[in-house]
């Protein structure tokens, strides 16, 4: 590794494609092995997990008997250990975090609960001591990476996150180790049981076995051509039969199919001559003006499932895609939220945001948009926990590979944070 220069901030990203861009801003532009270093700046990356909690045997060696009599195990510390696949990114990262010629670190990993684990148990494992500040982010943009520079916050004001997350991963290792060994020893097979990963195979195993039981039924529709007397011709109108509201209320099987008649066709049959018979006539006719809110924001559930009506998306490929459109391209925020509502700093930028992308939708936009501010439906900074509901950025997708190439070299002037993270 090349010499560092002093006074040099150290900033780790969780993937080498946002270390990139947020080099690209800083001003970062050597390229070293596994780091990217200028400006007063080194910026490494951690290709995701490079360190865990150890494995049983790695804890204590007696642990790696699977013995019904060593049930439960229960650590009293959880030491880390370092993946051997990515052992060299590491050892990049811990010299670098470790260096004397670093004078703080910037936490760049994803801003939720799983970015700041990653970051924590690197930052643990590395033995650093340094000064910890935070940068918290839901866009890629050049502008949202200054601006994040601009608003880095001390690192201890994410404890509480971070006790969250091993929390999550020291139930996750208890869960696993313990139940996965129980239920091999106890069925003679190796099982693999999860905190999350067991419930979510059940619930699939029973929709499999409800599918399975499912036994198809034929029946009928009866389909009656409407046509005026004046004009035969034209405007035919096709109506199914149904049964009242009267006679689904008694019927407790007619309630769900309320169209379906018996396949032997009797019941069908004297609907029909009935229909022959009679003469059609409106018995009512009445119509009502209904105002309807327009939809909340995108969360990444509801992406998934409006991309699966409208295209035939899985949820997976609209998570990747949307995954792209954040990382490459820069045109949404975050995608993995749970929320579907905005900050009131968040939401002040939305006319710009309008602004940006409106040229590419002028025939979808409603006149004044983006002139007048969002409601309370929309913003709800109570609402918003981790990341805020998906959104466009103000990167126009026709201006986006040249917004990025005329990215200026900026080092924000970082205040000196009063407390370490350890």
């Amino acid at each position: 590794m090349k010499a560092i220069e002093s006074s040099t901030i150290a900033v780790l990203a969780e993937k080498p494609s946002v270390a990139r861009d947020i080099a690209r801003v800083l001003g970062a532009d050597k390229r070293g092995e596994g780091y990217l270093q200028g400006n007063g700046y080194v910026v490494t990356w951690a290709i995701g997990h490079l360190v865990s909690l150890a494995q049983p045997h790695e804890i204590n060696p007696e642990w790696r008997q699977w013995r019904f009599d060593l049930l439960p195990i229960l650590p009293e510390q959880w030491p880390l250990v370092v993946y051997e696949r990515t052992k060299d990114q590491f050892e990049v990262v811990r010299k670098i975090l470790t260096s004397p010629r670093v004078s703080r670190i910037v936490c760049a990993t994803d801003a939720g609960r799983e970015g700041e684990l990653i970051f924590r148990y690197i930052y643990e494992a590395t033995e650093s001591q340094k000064l910890v500040s935070r940068l918290w982010i839901s866009s890629l943009t050049p502008d949202a990476i200054r601006k994040g520079f601009d608003r880095l916050r001390p690192g201890n004001e994410y404890d509480r996150l971070a006790d969250a997350a091993s929390g999550r991963s020291r139930a996750d290792w208890l869960v696993g180790m313990n139940l996965s060994r129980a239920y091999s020893i106890v069925y003679r097979e190796e099982l693999s049981v999860g905190r999350v990963q067991t419930p979510t195979l059940a619930m699939v195993v029973d929709r499999e076995l409800t599918l399975r039981r499912f036994v198809p039924e034929d029946y009928i529709e009866v389909v009656a051509t409407f046509r005026r007397r004046e004009n035969p011709s034209q405007e035919t109108y096709e109506g199914t039969w149904f049964r009242s509201k009267t006679e689904s209320s008694k019927d407790k099987d007619a309630q769900g199919n309320i169209s379906r008649l018996p396949a032997d066709g009797q019941e069908a049959n004297n609907i029909i001559l009935r229909a022959r018979a009679g003469e059609a006539v409106i018995e009512s006719l009445s119509s009502e003006t209904q105002r309807m809110q327009p939809p909340l924001l995108y969360d990444l559930t509801e992406l998934q499932r409006h991309a699966n009506r409208l295209y035939g998306f899985s949820a997976q490929e609209t998570l990747d895609t949307a995954q792209t459109l954040y990382e490459r391209h820069k045109l949404i925020s975050y995608p993995r939220t749970d929320s579907r509502h905005l900050s009131a700093d968040v939401a002040s930028t939305a006319s710009g945001i309008v602004g940006a992308v409106s040229k590419s939708y002028e025939k979808q936009l409603a006149g004044g948009t983006g002139e007048r501010p969002l409601g309370k439906r929309y913003v709800d900074d109570s609402k918003v926990s981790d990341h805020h509901a998906i959104i466009p950025t103000a990167v126009s997708p026709r201006e986006g590979p040249a917004h990025r190439k005329g990215t200026q070299n900026l080092r924000p002037d970082l205040p000196p944070l009063p407390h370490d993270v350890a």
